[in-house]
């Protein structure tokens, strides 16, 4: 799937699933690859097995909204990124598809508050990666000190991508 070969990465989790009928994981991945592929009618019927099998799969309705926003359909995109934030409230993935919703809805307030959230989350994901508590401040990684020039850069790509420039 990572390579590109996604009707071989299909063929694989679709082997794994008639061996593995309950193996939620393999009808996200399934999912994705669909969705990559454009097939978003099956993709759609692989997150919500995938959630039927594993009622809090965080990543499946995250997944399942993304193919909501993909097909227009913003409100059940909102509903199922919110699912995803209620499940794993420490994932930013939702609140940063929270705040890409707001922002196209020209909700600003909305989109802020959940585009910080996202930033917040994904700094403080960042730092248990690297427990740098120890070193002096010259040694530490460069993202523990300019997480905010991150969030920036992403910000205004963003920006540039939703707004069609």
């Amino acid at each position: 799937m990572n390579l590109g070969d996604y009707d071989g990465a299909r063929d694989l989790f679709n082997e794994l699933i008639s061996r593995e009928p309950d193996n939620a994981e393999a009808y996200n991945k399934l999912g994705v690859i669909c969705a990559r592929q454009r097939d978003f009618e099956e993709a759609k019927k692989c997150f919500l097995k995938a959630l039927e099998l594993k009622a809090d799969f965080s990543s499946a309705a995250s997944n399942l909204g993304n193919i909501f926003f993909e097909t227009g359909d913003l409100d059940k995109a909102e509903e199922y990124y919110k699912k995803a934030a209620a499940m794993d409230p420490d994932n930013p993935v939702p609140y940063n598809n929270l705040a890409v919703i707001y922002k196209k809805q020209k909700k600003i307030d909305k989109y802020v508050s959940f585009y910080k959230k996202s930033i917040s989350l994904e700094s403080r994901r960042q730092g248990n990666y690297f427990d740098s508590s120890g070193m002096s401040e010259s040694y530490k990684p460069v993202y523990g000190r300019y997480w905010w020039l991150l969030g920036a850069i992403i910000a205004v790509i963003m920006y540039f991508l939703l707004s069609g420039r």
